[in-house]
């Protein structure tokens, strides 16, 4: 069973909510925000360090990948689940820096889901580069997909790596079926010579449907360096 990592109830800002009610007599704020939520709790990101020969590492520096597993619990209140908050929209992002001050940064190597677009549900599992090896188990990562399986995937998902290659964040977009439960997310971090380790945070953020119409909601706290992170090394 996965550690649990941090848990954020999103709710929409004041002025969202100030601007969801105008035109709308009898309906408050206070109304917009008791209705317009979700809850995000996310899983203790798991990783494992790779190996991989020096043609795959284009900057011809030496380096060390980790590959990278965040795993992310959608749910909807229960108040707000009976008034029919659902969420239609979601963006998982990520940030890394180096363990310490001054040292080279990590950037994103690779990252899956890149873009998911199908319309039903269907088994995927994760690939990236087959030069990849797991250093303490050996053989090609194709041939341990196996344990990295996405399983069913049902909303559109599509990522990026994002600013100078070092903040990915994914969208999702559910479409026949509302987006709740488990989402894995995977990351190939390059860390260089010189980094003792990354550092790595996360926010979730989205939009769900009410009767108000679809509301952004985020976390209270959005200041990366005040959010929780873990050290991968």
């Amino acid at each position: 069973m996965d550690e649990m990592w941090f848990e954020d109830e999103l709710l929409p800002t004041m002025a969202t909510a100030e601007v969801a009610v105008k035109g709308i007599r009898g309906t408050t704020p206070r109304q917009v925000r008791a209705e317009a939520r979700g809850i995000v709790r996310a899983d203790r990101p798991r990783w494992r360090r790779l190996e991989a020969s020096p043609k795959q590492l284009t900057s011809g520096v030496p380096a060390v990948l980790y590959q990278v597993r965040l795993g992310f619990q959608f749910d909807i209140p229960e108040a707000a689940r009976r008034s029919g908050a659902h969420f239609v929209y979601a963006r998982c992002a990520a940030r890394l820096r180096p363990a310490a001050e001054g040292e080279p940064q990590p950037t994103v190597y690779d990252l899956y889901p890149r873009n998911l677009y199908e319309g039903k549900q269907r088994q995927v599992a994760v690939k990236f580069a087959p030069e990849l090896k797991v250093m303490e188990v050996g053989g090609a990562l194709g041939e341990i997909s196996a344990d990295v399986s996405l399983g069913q995937v049902e909303p559109v998902v599509v990522g990026w790596p994002g600013e100078d290659e070092r903040a990915p964040y994914w969208e999702l977009r559910p479409l026949s079926k509302k987006l709740l439960g488990v989402r894995h997310l995977w990351l190939l971090v390059e860390m260089p010579q010189g980094c003792s380790g990354v550092r790595l945070a996360a926010l979730v953020e989205g939009d769900v449907k009410t009767r108000f119409g679809p509301i952004p909601i985020g976390p209270e706290e959005r200041v990366w360096d005040k959010r929780p992170s873990v050290l991968i090394r």
